[in-house]
């Protein structure tokens, strides 16, 4: 199976592209698709954002930045310019997302060792980037909000439109699990359901297995940040 056959068997037969997955693990497709769409999606933002209104919006929703003198405040949002944003976006997205992924999948790794499944690292890092494919429904629902805007005081929201706080709770920006709410979207569930449908075909083992390895790391990481964003 090519990329794009493997990309549309995990949306119709998920079984099918972990099969031919587990015969021949590859990853570049689902990494750079994932990356150059986010970062695509960055730059469109930030290149056609209203910029003073965006600072201002930040800094008003950070008590931190309210406390702190005008001379200070206005250096900083003086330093917070168009290309400088867009720049460590970019930036950003292009090594977290690499690292993110390599860090799920030493993980898996681990687990892997741990339960003896025999697969290495190559094998989970490449299930950890197909998995991570319905981050391109994100990419999409946010390009057809971009192009249906009535102005250019955008949200960072907009980035999300996908997000429990989009869809449901509607939490301002700066305010108190509006960052937490906007991190959970339809499209992290899609992956989530995807990689236990991995685990459970590699492995062979019961469900509620597959469930546990695959969901350990989100409920770590989400429980931790709960516990601060919450407090």
């Amino acid at each position: 199976m090519n990329n794009l056959a493997i990309a549309t068997a995990l949306a119709t037969s998920p079984t099918t592209a972990f099969a031919e997955l587990r015969e021949r693990p590859r990853f570049w497709f689902p990494l750079l698709a994932v990356a150059i769409s986010t970062a695509v999606m960055i730059t469109w933002y930030y290149g056609v954002v209203d910029i003073e209104w965006l600072k201002e919006a930040i800094f008003s929703s950070n008590p931190d930045m309210q406390k702190m003198p005008p001379e200070a405040r206005a250096a900083a949002m003086g330093f917070m310019g168009r290309k400088t944003m867009m720049l460590s976006g970019v930036i950003g997205a292009a090594m977290a997302i690499p690292f993110f992924f390599l860090v799920t999948a030493l993980y898996f790794l681990l687990a892997a060792k741990i339960t003896k499944m025999p697969f290495g690292l190559k094998h989970w890092f490449s299930l950890v980037c197909w998995t991570s494919l319905p981050i391109l429904l994100n990419v999409a629902a946010a390009a057809v909000v971009m192009l249906l805007r009535d102005n250019d005081q955008i949200s960072p929201g907009v980035l999300q439109p996908l997000s429990l706080n989009e869809l449901v709770f509607h939490i301002p920006l700066g305010a108190k699990g509006q960052a937490f709410f906007d991190s959970l979207n339809i499209a992290g569930f899609l992956s989530w359901a995807l990689s236990i449908i991995g685990v459970h075909a590699w492995s062979q083992r019961s469900w509620l297995f597959s469930a546990v390895v695959a969901l350990i790391p989100g409920v770590l990481m989400y429980g931790i940040w709960a516990i601060f964003a919450f407090r």
